[in-house]
């Protein structure tokens, strides 16, 4: 599960350019909470009663900054193109579809996932305020169909993020109307909507083993709530502007925060204290984050470039990783397996992928196959031996390419998109079909401007020694792979 997100500058600007001239009232009254700890929950949570929430006036409101700024009503100056900054790229070929299915909604799609339990179930959050949630099936050889299964509505604004807890049991959905919502995907009911923000929320991260829901919003607060019950178990109030990224530390006991304001605060989820505070981390704002999922350690990237490996339990700035030219929009560590290599890969609006050694930060190869057609806006490393080390991104240019980080290559390329790729997600599953033992292939969903989210499958195990090169735990001798022989292989469409 993901241990970190953040909200970077393309689907800002897609939010932004959506926002309705709206302001919900700050005074608000809060219930008291007591904590209703549940067997999933992380054993550091759990522990002793959550801290009672409760404002006895509007004073006891962690103030707010740039007021003046505040009191003026929103409006939308205009959007800029992609095309018109990076021209019309490859990517954005509007005769090449390598999807097999699409769905659609009525404004950009901002967000996609796939179940942990069931990749034919997948997940939508768009800004024509609805999240939908719609079963992918086969339709024939070489062929899949999306049908809607639940349309999830309720909320008043753009969703930001629709997400699925760790076990698929619950589905939250973010919305810039400042309120989340939880939702029983076996049904699509509605079972708690959950208050509190008074501005948008930019991001939520579910914990990466129970069943607490973080979030980000732009009132400088961050905000966690039980989803089981919807009670809010805690309010992080210390940062002085938009807190738009975060992670879950040491694998769910810690949260670290990163802000508009560059700063990162790592916090006490049972205090609700501030445990290190790194100020000025960076020149520019922290706009994505990623914490390793067992040392204590999260690296934080920012708008202006940068990026930075944060020791959390000292505060500390470890490591720095040079190398971008414009914001860092992704970050994420790899899931090894046994013998398998750690690895880091932070993306940038520059087109460049870095990949970085996992345990001593030194830089092992530069992807740059994005460069001169668009930016990269997120990325997924697959989740799966023996290709723990490929990972997958999409662009601006409308494109999605896949990578061996080990082999420095991008081994595939997915088109079928006419604007910007806001978001995708990746599942990697057996493909019986191919009759080779253990032959396996991936899923991928992305979401974009273009109002659709695509369905692609790449089979795998045609990638040739990619594969080998994927499972090598040094990279030394990695046969190279070419686009080309990639592109060939026709596509599959097995889901189950």
């Amino acid at each position: 599960p993901p241990v970190g997100f953040g909200i970077g500058a393309p689907l800002r600007r897609a939010l932004c350019a959506a926002m309705a001239d709206r302001e919900r009232g700050a005074n608000m009254e809060m219930q008291e909470v007591e904590f209703e700890g549940g067997e999933d929950m992380d054993a550091e949570v759990q522990q002793g009663d959550c801290v009672e929430v409760k404002f006895d006036s509007d004073e006891d409101v962690p103030p707010e900054s740039d007021d003046e700024v505040d009191d003026m009503p929103l409006q939308e100056e205009g959007t800029i193109d992609e095309r018109e900054v990076y021209g019309e790229a490859d990517g954005m070929a509007p005769d090449v579809d390598d999807s097999l299915a699409h769905v659609t909604h009525t404004e950009s799609v901002l967000s996609c996932s796939f179940s942990p339990t069931d990749r034919r179930v997948l997940l939508t959050g768009a800004q024509d305020d609805f999240a939908v949630l719609w079963l992918i099936e086969e339709s024939g050889p070489g062929q899949l169909r999306a049908s809607e299964r639940f349309r999830l509505a309720g909320h008043t604004d753009s969703v930001s993020q629709a997400a699925f807890s760790h076990d698929g049991k619950y589905v939250a959905t973010a919305s810039y109307d400042g309120t989340v919502k939880i939702w029983a995907p076996e049904s699509g009911a509605l079972l708690h909507t959950l208050d509190g923000p008074s501005k948008e929320v930019e991001w939520i991260l579910w914990h990466p083993k129970g069943h607490a829901i973080l979030a980000g919003s732009a009132d400088t607060m961050a905000w966690m709530w039980w989803a089981p019950s919807g009670k809010l178990m805690q309010i992080f109030a210390g940062h002085a502007q938009s807190v738009t990224c975060g992670a879950w530390g040491l694998g769910g006991k810690l949260i670290v925060t990163g802000s508009m304001d560059h700063n990162v605060i790592v916090w006490n989820p049972r205090a609700g204290t501030p445990q290190q505070t790194v100020r000025e981390v960076h020149e520019n704002s922290v706009v994505a984050m990623c914490a390793h999922s067992e040392a204590p350690l999260v690296v934080t990237g920012s708008e202006d470039g940068t990026a930075c490996v944060i020791h959390i339990e000292t505060g500390k700035v470890v490591a720095n990783l040079p190398g971008h030219a414009d914001s860092i929009e992704a970050i994420a560590f790899n899931s090894p397996g046994p013998g398998e290599i750690s690895l880091l890969a932070t993306a940038s609006m520059d087109g460049k992928v870095l990949v970085w050694d996992g345990k001593t930060f030194d830089l092992r190869c530069s992807m740059k196959d994005h460069v001169g057609d668009g930016g990269i806006v997120r990325f997924k490393w697959l989740p799966q031996s023996p290709y723990s080390a490929w990972l997958c991104t999409c662009a601006t240019d409308g494109s999605l390419r896949v990578f061996n980080a080990l082999a420095g290559q991008c081994v595939h390329t997915l088109r079928g998109h006419t604007d910007t790729v806001l978001d995708l997600d990746v599942a990697v599953g057996d493909a019986p079909q191919a009759g080779v033992p253990g032959a396996l292939q991936m899923a991928v969903a992305s979401a974009s401007d273009d109002k659709s989210c695509r369905i692609f499958t790449v089979p795998l195990w045609t990638l040739g020694s990619a594969a080998a090169a994927a499972a090598g735990s040094t990279g030394v001798g990695a046969a190279p792979v070419g686009p080309g022989a990639a592109q060939a292989a026709p596509p599959e469409s097995s889901m189950a």
